[in-house]
């Protein structure tokens, strides 16, 4: 069966949360804290429920899409991945699967105009197997509290001349408009906001990072600090592996997306 899905469609989210007895599987680049709140308020608490995120810098500190909404999930234990290059919108409850256009967001579920398709029975178990073989996958990392709370405090460092600003009676209705256009993925709240809420490792390894010049860059154009970064940490024989855990942090955060094996791409403004 399907059916043709069409703004407003909170109401069929809603119904779908309420009615799903084993399995709710959401999949978008971002989610909102109203939403976030929405899911915990009509989801039965033994649904086995995951998130899959585009966790970027850019998109908390632009409005699209909300830290708290990542926490609200996390303290009610619904698990969270973060894809950076994720830019479908899928949503799975039991034998039904949504395919839309629209985000957990206010504009997503009520004000846009999104279009999709509601689909049922056999072709969902399709649509799960893909969204578990995504979830399961190795390359993606888990969206934990301790990220979320070093993502909000780079975000809370940034200097207030170039903090977002909004009017207050417009705030919203920005929101929902910057969420479907892809202004620019690259965080934008400076270098040093990152530089004052990472230490150690951390910070040695970006400060590498900023002295690549290409915002494409090689593993192996940073294992040229190996020699520098051994100075730095004595203690340590390990070198190499120890910047590509540092690599894994930095991803993690939001900072830098793994393109290929031994690839990876900046997700912030050099300058």
């Amino acid at each position: 069966m399907i059916k043709i899905i069409k703004s407003p469609w909170i109401n069929t989210f809603i119904e779908l949360l309420q009615n799903s007895k084993r399995i709710v599987y959401l999949a978008c680049p971002y989610i909102k804290e109203k939403t976030a709140q929405l899911i915990i308020q009509n989801i039965n608490n033994r649904v086995d429920c995951k998130y899959i995120n585009s966790f970027k810098l850019s998109n908390f500190f632009r409005g699209a899409s909300d830290l708290q909404a990542l926490r609200i999930l996390n303290e009610n234990h619904i698990q969270q991945k973060n894809v950076h290059n994720l830019h479908a919108k899928f949503f799975i409850f039991d034998d039904n699967a949504i395919i839309t256009s629209g985000n957990l967001t206010t504009g997503g579920l009520r004000n846009n105009f999104e279009y999709g398709v509601l689909l049922k029975n056999q072709i969902v178990e399709t649509i799960i197997k893909d969204y578990l073989q995504i979830f399961n996958h190795q390359e993606y990392p888990l969206i934990t509290n301790d990220i979320i709370q070093k993502a909000d405090d780079i975000i809370s460092s940034v200097p207030k001349e170039k903090q977002q600003r909004f009017i207050t009676k417009d705030k919203e209705l920005f929101e929902e408009i910057i969420n479907d256009e892809i202004i620019d993925e690259r965080y934008n709240g400076g270098i040093e906001s990152v530089l004052m809420n990472i230490t150690s490792w951390k910070k040695d390894v970006f400060k590498c990072l900023l002295e690549i010049e290409d915002d494409l860059f090689s593993l192996e154009q940073v294992y040229k600090f190996s020699s520098k970064l051994q100075i730095l940490h004595p203690q340590n024989l390990n070198v190499e592996p120890k910047i590509r855990q540092q690599l894994q942090y930095l991803r993690d955060l939001g900072l830098i997306e793994f393109v290929k094996p031994g690839m990876y791409k900046k997700l912030w403004k050099q300058s």
